[in-house]
């Protein structure tokens, strides 16, 4: 079906002049990337970028030195968990320092079990390995998680790179023995393991809609309220019986079962996470997390609390027993660090890693406001610049999908370069996200994605009042499912009415297209989030309406500066759907060739070692790169 000009889907038929490059291969294709690069480069080769790139790479690798934590112990101390990065997690044995990147871990004495990608992107190997350094097996296909229980190993089988299909277990020390425990037939759904308190092992068979919820025991799977549509498994409770949080509705509070967790006083907001033993319980509303501590018939009350930001918890301290909870806060607030959570009370873990190069950050000014969307719904939105000054440009992120959250993080180790030249970034926190509860994520799937970016819309809108902002000094960013909300903006407002730039990261931007393609990795995976337009005719209409490879006028976004920055490597958006729409953006009234040559403020940049998350020690490069052009961009001298 991929490179077909026209797609059929019986009641409906369209062709695609663009479909060739599918395939992404053959000598077209070649020197279309070249062409391409060429064009990128015009950008790039400017002496005031050029200078300015390499400025900004310095500063984002300063910069990424304060998100490197020494972390924190498991498996009884034999293994130390190092992280870097975006929350990147390493492992290594306490008494060694070689480290080696990771997924999942689990540790009995000196044994361990890991899951790591051998590719770098997404082919990921389940390991077995003493403490010798001796490999005792290994598996390949198999999802991002692992866990023990002795005698057994279990993990889950993948197809494809991102389906899920078998719940599997095998002789933990020799790999040998593997049986199946539970198959999905439904492509729909994926298979998660969920690793809880007493050493208490689930998995969930779920979609963006419901859930069902396994035990899984030495016997095999044991099915847990089916009568629900949601569940968060906690683990075994005092009295021995299973501790689950579960949801009729998506836009319920959730309802406790099982002994202390029925007993508590749960918060209205919604839940996180849980830590069942030591009575922990992390919630989250418009970003603002809290941990709270629960006991049986008290009233909660909170340990931590970040007025915007990330809380995130160690995924094996309940799986241990551990009396400690360790804790990453990523915030603007402060520079990452890690809190241990012990007896009810906080405290801070010192961070041995050597800052090679300091760096002095200022003083932020973080804020949170609300704007009003086409529906009358109130959309917050978080606000950070330099504390005392007036921003000279901003650049407003979205994302808005699968109900994850808004990363807000600690800008600096994004956006350092940005806030240091006092520019304002702002977080539309939209519908489709995580940031309020299941319902506001399930408020913008389907027949109802445009209602996310009506919300962007609404923010774009706001932040222009509050700075006094025009469309020359507005950048709106976007990666990933990101370039829905991004792409349709540009759609709407082609002649830079709105905005006078848009810069994307392997944005999914062909979504028509590609939620019509079966064929493809992760299409019938996402049908509960994009819709299934081969089946639903309002999904197709929907994603028709919203798609920005289709939305575009005949000339093209003749008044938006564009750059799309992408891998080649990519498998879960592929980079032909950028260049599709970096094509389109130039305007159907001119052919192939004039279009290779001109590229009329419209640029695409392919990183053929790059997959969908640029490898860690080039990140800066990149980024540094991209940021450079947008400044010049915003103050007025870039040649476009």
């Amino acid at each position: 079906m991929t490179g077909v000009e026209v797609r059929d889907l019986g009641y409906v038929a369209w062709r695609d002049p663009w479909a060739w490059m599918e395939t992404m291969k053959g000598k077209r294709w070649e020197n279309l990337i070249q062409q391409e690069r060429r064009h990128y480069h015009t950008l790039t080769s400017q002496t005031a970028v050029e200078r300015e790139a390499k400025q900004m790479e310095t500063e984002l690798q300063r910069a990424q030195q304060y998100v490197t934590l020494d972390g924190y112990s498991i498996g009884g101390g034999a293994v130390n968990i190092v992280i870097s990065g975006n929350s990147d997690l390493h492992w290594r044995w306490s008494w060694s320092k070689q480290t080696t990147p990771i997924d999942d871990i689990d540790v009995h004495g000196t044994v361990v079990w890991y899951v790591t990608k051998s590719d770098g992107n997404y082919k990921n190997h389940l390991i077995c390995k003493n403490s010798s350094g001796t490999h005792r097996w290994t598996k390949s296909g198999v999802s991002s998680q692992v866990a023990v229980i002795h005698p057994y190993c279990y993990y889950v089988k993948v197809v494809n790179y991102f389906t899920t299909i078998e719940v599997c277990r095998c002789d933990a020390y020799t790999g040998k023995n593997e049986r199946v425990l539970y198959r999905e037939h439904d492509e729909q759904k994926d298979l998660i393991l969920y690793k809880t308190s007493n050493r208490t092992l689930y998995v969930k068979s779920e979609d963006a809609d419901s859930s069902r919820l396994f035990e899984i025991t030495e016997a095999g799977m044991i099915p847990l309220f089916t009568r629900s549509l949601l569940q968060m498994p906690l683990g075994k409770g005092m009295d021995g019986k299973d501790c689950v949080l579960t949801k009729q509705k998506q836009k319920d509070n959730w309802t406790a079962h099982g002994f202390p967790v029925s007993e508590w006083m749960v918060p209205k907001q919604e839940i996180e996470w849980v830590n069942l033993v030591l009575g922990l319980l992390c919630t989250i509303y418009e970003g603002s997390q809290t941990i709270w501590f629960c006991s049986p018939k008290k009233k909660p009350y909170p340990l931590v609390s970040i007025k915007v930001g990330v809380l995130e918890p160690d995924r094996w301290s309940q799986w241990e027993g551990s009396i400690h909870q360790f804790v990453i806060v990523k915030s603007p607030f402060s520079i990452p660090y890690l809190i241990r959570i012990t007896n009810n009370r906080v405290f801070q873990v010192e961070n041995k890693h050597r800052i090679m190069h300091p760096l002095s950050f200022p003083t932020l000014a973080i804020h949170r406001f609300h704007a009003l969307s086409t529906d009358g719904q109130r959309v917050p939105y978080v606000i950070i610049s330099e504390k005392g000054c007036t921003p000279v440009a901003q650049f407003i992120y979205v994302y808005g999908a699968y109900g994850s959250s808004t990363p807000v993080n600690w800008p600096h180790q994004n956006w350092y370069p940005l806030l240091k030249r006092k520019w304002a970034i702002i977080f539309a926190m939209v519908r489709g996200g995580g940031d309020i509860d299941a319902a506001w994520a399930n408020a913008a799937r389907r027949e109802n994605r445009h209602v996310s970016i009506d919300d962007f819309e609404a923010v774009i809108r706001a932040a222009q009042q509050k700075h006094k902002l025009g469309p020359d000094k507005t950048v709106i960013y976007g990666r990933s499912a990101g370039g829905v909300p991004v792409g349709a903006m540009v759609s709407r407002y082609p002649n830079g009415e709105l905005m006078g730039a848009a810069f994307t990261e392997v944005p999914y931007v062909d979504v028509l297209r590609t939620s019509s393609n079966p064929a493809l990795p992760l299409t019938k995976g996402e049908y509960k989030e994009f819709g299934n337009p081969r089946e639903k005719i309002l999904n197709f209409k929907e994603l028709l309406s919203v798609s920005p490879a289709n939305t575009l006028p005949p000339d093209g976004a003749p008044g938006v500066f564009v750059m799309s920055h992408v891998g080649l490597l990519d498998r879960q958006v592929y980079a032909y759907e950028s260049v599709k729409w970096i094509q389109k953006l130039r305007g159907a009234a001119s052919d192939e060739e004039r279009d290779a040559k001109h590229p009329k403020g419209k640029y695409v940049m392919f990183e053929r070692k790059e997959a969908h998350q640029y490898k860690p020690i080039r990140f800066p490069h990149f980024r540094g790169m991209d940021l450079a052009i947008l400044s010049e961009w915003a103050n007025g001298t870039l040649r476009w």
